[in-house]
């Protein structure tokens, strides 16, 4: 059950509608998403590529609803691993995998804590 744990909402948080309703199996878990030619986020890339990352919720999922975008935080409670790096993918895929396509969204450094600063971040250290 991922949760932003502190995160500086003037710097590194953004607002928007979300496009569709996020489906169950992405509740309280940590999503790559973009933006929409709607203006709206999507999971993943959406139009703008991956530009932050989202914990839809049981409160905040639906279409229409305004969702928090973190670009910078720090994210409790998240499986990882200690001392990885993390990517999303344009599918919105979170993971250790570098592949192709995907955005830089930060490191852990401890196995349930992630530390947002990444691509989407234009003042990241990569």
């Amino acid at each position: 059950m991922a949760r932003v744990d502190k995160t500086d909402s003037a710097i590194g948080v953004v607002r928007a509608p979300i496009d569709a309703d996020f489906a169950e199996a992405d509740f309280d878990t940590v999503i790559g998403v973009g933006i929409n030619a709607a203006g709206h986020v999507v999971k993943g890339a959406g139009q703008t590529g991956v530009i932050g990352v989202a914990i839809p919720g049981r409160t905040v999922h639906r279409a229409g609803q305004i969702c928090d975008i973190f670009k910078l935080a720090d994210i409790v409670e998240f499986d990882g691993a200690a001392g990885t790096k993390y990517w999303a993918d344009a599918a919105g895929e979170v993971s250790a995998t570098d592949a192709a396509g995907s955005v830089y969204v930060g490191y852990t450094v401890e196995a349930d804590r992630l530390i947002l600063g990444g691509e989407f971040n234009p003042s990241a250290a990569v």
